[in-house]
């Protein structure tokens, strides 16, 4: 395959060009992406969904190989003369006038539809205890978390659904027992 179009994550990861790739990621994706001073982890543990700092990253895709994105596949990691042109496209600012400014000036003013009042709704509701008196995690971190593990695991819907029947029959019986305790100490 000519190295001109194949991706440096293609290469054997002990190769120099699969380090020089690794290294040019990690410093273009935290020069864009990073969010303080970490990134979410591209490698084939990871999968993006946890953040680390630049050492740290840089070791799991040496150890662990790694996974792009959709996006990066053709912005982030092609080899040879075509990547640079590619890069100096789109590091060039654009000057289009594309009325994004009005657009959001108009949504804004116009307040949320009926659609994001729902999402809005979803998020506030995420934020929530998941049961009364847990500070340590909402309901929309338990969801996600939950997902993450249905995924992690190929469970079917059939199976999550079942556990949270479970779990909703367990959270009530705390919520009931929580407040007969707090009933007794009243009285």
């Amino acid at each position: 395959m000519d190295k001109g179009n194949k991706g440096w994550w293609e290469f054997p990861r002990w190769s120099d060009v699969y380090e020089q790739g690794t290294d040019e990621y990690i410093e273009k994706a935290f020069a864009t992406r990073s969010q303080g001073n970490q990134i979410s982890c591209p490698c084939c543990t990871c999968h993006h969904r946890y953040w680390y700092g630049r050492n740290d990253v840089r070791d799991h895709i040496i150890c662990n190989g790694f996974v792009p994105r959709n996006d990066e596949s053709f912005h982030l990691g092609r080899m040879g003369p075509e990547r640079e042109a590619e890069d100096l496209q789109h590091d060039e600012p654009s000057n289009m006038n594309d009325g994004i400014q009005e657009l959001l000036h108009d949504a804004l003013r116009e307040g949320p539809n009926e659609e994001a009042k729902k999402f809005l709704n979803l998020i506030e509701e995420g934020q929530q205890e998941l049961y009364l008196g847990c500070k340590k995690m909402s309901r929309l971190a338990f969801t996600i978390r939950l997902y993450i593990y249905k995924c992690d695991h190929k469970l079917p819907d059939v199976a999550i659904a079942g556990l949270l029947e479970f779990f909703k029959e367990v959270l009530l019986m705390m919520q009931y027992c929580q407040h007969l305790c707090m009933k007794q100490r009243k009285c």
